[in-house]
């Protein structure tokens, strides 16, 4: 049986995402197949495309790194789940799990309990935004309260989620954003004050807000240009953490004297390298779970839905950088 999938077929600049066919996988051991909901756009399906993502792709190939579903099928030794359960997808390590179709595969691991009262669009792309910024703040860079963090081009959907979750972890937020109508939503979710990178005072406003400390941790999804002027307002034996290339470019040059007189430092990362250490899923899992159940993460913010044939508009929406929150694709009821 055939089903429609969300791919994509040559790399480069240009839009190339189209709706095609692919035979529905059977589940195979430790795998749970699930009749796709909704599934979320995310900027690493862009850098794939452009040929900017360190995994490389064998075309043509499907898009989706999240989503939403019931179980139709269960591989041998799925024990978590059944038919008939509505799943929730965390980006798999490995592949091909893709969730842009009709018809998606998942390890067992990778999937979790659809939130309770969550509609479909909200319950597809809410485990990218809140786990991509878990490991860094709460595992690997962990801050003191009230201490400061900036969240770099913020008003995405792993942007806003980065917000929620520094705040819930204690800091104080400084969001960026070079629009300045994009402000009352980022403050909205938490941050305590939003600034522009592309303001000739940049540094100064930071070091102002910050009387004189700078910045504990940068969560940075921009690189290129924007990391040696982000380096300038980092704070004695700060860290900035690079995890994107919204800039269009994933070279930098900098002076490393403004990481060396402040025993600062700057960190690659990677959502998918983290959920391969061992514990790390389960842990990272059960926290936002936990912080769901308890009210303290609240569900995504939906920039916009498209239906499936509109798949390339999807797109084109997400590399504007006029969206505020997730972009869903919706499949079925």
């Amino acid at each position: 049986m055939d089903q429609a999938v969300a791919i994509f077929d040559k790399v480069g600049s240009g839009f190339d995402f189209t709706v095609g066919t692919m035979a529905v996988a059977q589940p195979r051991p430790d795998e749970v197949r699930f009749k796709v909901s909704a599934f979320a756009l995310n900027q690493a399906d862009l850098l794939l495309t452009q040929g900017r993502h360190y995994v490389t792709a064998d075309l043509p190939i499907r898009l989706g790194y999240e989503g939403c579903g019931i179980v139709d099928a269960v591989g041998a030794g799925v024990t978590r789940f059944k038919p008939g359960d509505r799943v929730s997808s965390v980006p798999n390590v490995d592949g091909p799990y893709w969730t842009g179709g009709e018809s998606a595969l998942a390890r067992e691991d990778f999937l979790v309990a659809w939130p309770e009262g969550w509609s479909s669009v909200q319950a597809a792309g809410f485990l990218m935004q809140y786990l991509t910024p878990y490991y860094p703040m709460a595992e690997r860079f962990r801050f003191a309260p009230k201490a400061w963090v900036m969240v770099t081009a913020a008003s995405g959907g792993t942007g806003l989620g980065t917000i929620r979750l520094a705040k819930l972890l204690g800091a104080r937020v400084i969001a960026t954003t070079r629009t300045d109508e994009k402000a009352p939503v980022l403050k909205a979710h938490g941050a305590d004050v939003v600034l522009s990178t592309d303001q000739p005072d940049f540094a100064d406003r930071v070091m102002e807000v910050t009387e004189g400390k700078g910045v504990d941790l940068i969560n940075d999804s921009l690189c290129g240009p924007y990391v040696a002027k982000l380096s300038e307002i980092l704070a004695f034996g700060g860290v900035m953490y690079v995890h994107g290339g919204l800039s269009g470019d994933n070279n930098f040059s900098m002076n490393i004297l403004n990481l060396v007189h402040r025993q600062a430092g700057i960190h690659g990362y990677s959502l998918i390298n983290e959920l391969r250490v061992p514990g790390a899923l389960e842990r990272g899992c059960k926290f936002i779970a936990d912080r769901i159940a308890k009210g303290e993460l609240p569900p995504p913010t939906i920039d916009s839905v498209f239906p499936m044939e509109k798949i390339a508009d999807a797109y084109r929406r997400m590399q504007s950088g006029k969206q505020v929150g997730k972009i869903v694709v919706a499949v079925s009821e």
